[in-house]
């Protein structure tokens, strides 16, 4: 297997993986802190924003509400009304979720709620989130995961490897953070 396809399947891309050891080498000197799992003590319901609400966000929403716990799902840079991406739809069904019916909704439509936790995919996100939510806890979804990386590049157009991949994390980490909520309450 070649160097460039191994970065495909562990990093999405050549992109992914620089942002990927840049934001954990920041995350190793403290700057990400502030969005780890502390922000898990009375949370009611999970916010997950990505870029477009068909890929990384959606997932996350039908993972925890098929856990009976509250979700909701947006994107940043959506037009809202799309469909989840046929990948997403694809590889959600292979991992037991079915996404067919979900429609991305923008950022915009978003009304805060008491217990609300957003969950951003990457640093990018927070920065966007921090403007708009001040008052609102974020948490970086990888620092859910058992390897606690920051950064969850965008699988949109990766390949099939990677797209699994980054799901599964997703999964991995809704899971701990409803593990985590419930444990607090």
């Amino acid at each position: 297997m070649s160097i460039s396809q191994k970065i495909a399947d562990r990093f999405g891309s050549k992109k992914g993986v620089l942002r990927y050891f840049y934001f954990n080498f920041l995350n190793g000197l403290g700057r990400f802190r502030a969005h780890g799992t502390s922000n898990l003590a009375g949370t009611k319901r999970l916010v997950f924003i990505c870029s477009g609400n068909i890929c990384r966000s959606p997932f996350g929403e039908y993972v925890s509400k098929s856990l009976g716990f509250p979700a909701v799902s947006f994107g940043l840079h959506c037009r809202g009304g799309d469909k989840a991406f046929e990948k997403t739809i694809s590889v959600a069904a292979s991992l037991g979720y079915n996404l067919e019916e979900h429609r991305s909704i923008n950022i915009k439509e978003y009304q805060p709620e008491e217990g609300d936790l957003l969950i951003a995919m990457e640093p990018a996100h927070v920065k966007e989130l921090k403007l708009q939510y001040p008052s609102t806890p974020i948490l970086l979804i990888g620092m859910l995961t058992d390897t606690k990386i920051v950064y969850l590049h965008d699988p949109y157009s990766t390949n099939q490897v990677f797209f699994k991949d980054c799901l599964q994390k997703i999964e991995q980490a809704t899971k701990a953070a409803i593990k985590g909520i419930r444990s607090t309450s």
